[in-house]
Order: C-alpha cells, then sequence, then structure tokens
C-alpha cells in the first residue's frame, strides 16, 4: 500500500512541477467546449448537453493519457519504476490511480466551463451527474492506462493510444452519457442506478484485466 502511495505521489509531484498535463488538457477542453458551444447554440437539450461533456472528455483525457505515457517513455522515467522491487499489478494500479486523479481534474474543470459557456442547468444538476461520469472516468482512466502502456513500445504511441481507446470504452461511455442525459433532464435517483451498475461491474473488470495483463505488457 505505501508503495502505491509513493509511486501516485511520484506522477502527482511530477504534474505539480511542471503543470503540462494540466493546462494543455485544459486548454483543449476550452477550445472543444467554445466549438461546441457555438455550433448548439444556448440551452442545448440534455442528450446534446451530455454529449459536449463527454466528448470534450474524451478529447482532453485522451491527450492526458498519451501525454503521460510518452513523457516518461522519453525521460526513461518508467524503465526505473519497473526496476523497483513493486508487483505489477500494484504498478498498474498506482498508474491507474495517478492517471484517474488527472482525469476527474479535467471533468471539473469541463464541467465548470461548460456550466459557464453553454448549459447553466449543467451546475445545478451536478450531484446526479456526477456519479454516471465519475465513474464513467474510473474505466475510461483504467483502460488509458493499459492500453497506452501496450502503445508505448511503437513509435506512433500519441496517435495509436485513441485508435485503440475510443473502441474500447465506447460502451461505457454509452451508457455513461445515457446516465447523465437522465441526470439533465431531472430523473429520480433510481434511473441513474442502472447505468452506474453497469459502470462499476466495467471498471471492475477492467481492473482485474489490467492487473492481470499489466505484467505482460510492460515485460514486452
Amino acid at each position: 500500500m505505501r508503495a502505491a502511495a509513493a509511486l501516485i505521489w511520484k506522477d502527482v509531484l511530477a504534474e505539480l512541477r511542471t503543470r503540462e498535463l494540466v493546462t494543455s488538457m485544459s486548454l483543449v477542453a476550452f477550445l472543444a467546449l467554445v466549438v461546441q458551444g457555438v455550433a448548439v447554440g444556448s440551452a442545448p437539450a440534455p442528450a446534446v448537453t451530455a454529449a459536449i461533456l463527454w466528448i470534450t472528455v474524451v478529447f482532453a483525457a485522451t491527450l492526458g493519457l498519451a501525454r503521460s505515457q510518452a513523457l516518461e517513455q522519453d525521460r526513461q522515467a518508467f524503465s526505473g519504476v519497473l526496476l523497483s522491487p513493486v508487483g505489477r499489478g500494484t504498478l498498474f494500479l498506482a498508474k491507474a490511480a495517478a492517471n484517474l486523479l488527472l482525469t476527474l481534474l479535467v471533468m471539473a474543470v469541463i464541467v465548470l466551463a461548460e456550466t459557464v459557456l453553454v448549459t447553466p442547468d449543467l451546475g445545478r444538476r451536478i450531484a446526479g451527474v456526477a456519479l454516471p461520469l465519475g465513474l464513467g472516468g474510473v474505466g475510461f482512466a483504467a483502460t488509458g492506462t493499459l492500453l497506452g502502456a501496450m502503445a508505448a513500445a511503437t513509435r506512433l504511441r500519441e496517435v495509436l493510444l485513441p485508435i485503440l481507446l475510443v473502441p474500447v470504452t465506447l460502451p461505457a461511455i454509452v451508457v455513461s452519457l445515457s446516465g447523465v442525459s437522465a441526470a439533465l433532464e431531472g430523473a429520480p435517483f433510481g434511473a441513474i442506478l442502472g447505468p452506474a451498475g453497469f459502470l462499476a461491474a466495467f471498471d471492475v473488470i477492467v481492473l482485474v484485466l489490467g492487473v492481470w495483463l499489466f505484467e505482460y505488457v510492460v515485460d514486452e
């Protein structure tokens, strides 16, 4: 547990020193929101608001996950981490947790920006939106961690990751979209539990597969 916490803190501290990932992801998110906001106009339907939210998250989070992996590979930092006496499953969980923190931070920025620029109702419905959006973020970050490690050995790693990541996480994104849309429509909390249950199951499956497969991925 202490080893995992140390690995997470390493990634957090590296980002706090440079702020490279958060800055680039937030800028991409802001530009995507501006373009989509101009395209849909004011007061879009709940389904459109949910789609804008997740499209922006996918663009920004994929950029961050790809760049995070690329930075470690370019600086040979990941090779050093692999030499540490830490199980590969623990290493995967620590990397996934660090990527999740980054993804959730960017999600918070996107929700705030979309509330201001596109849909004021989003801020008032945040309690219902947070559950399906957050659970979707867990699966997205965990899958991105595993696929990012697979793509890291290729020369086109920053291009290959989104090509792999979006199709694999598409079922979770679609279900999260339905949950966010239901929350924005003012549906009762029970209506959100169905999508939330699917997302929780997806997250558990991805995490278990990641712990199991990560050793083989990084040893290649």
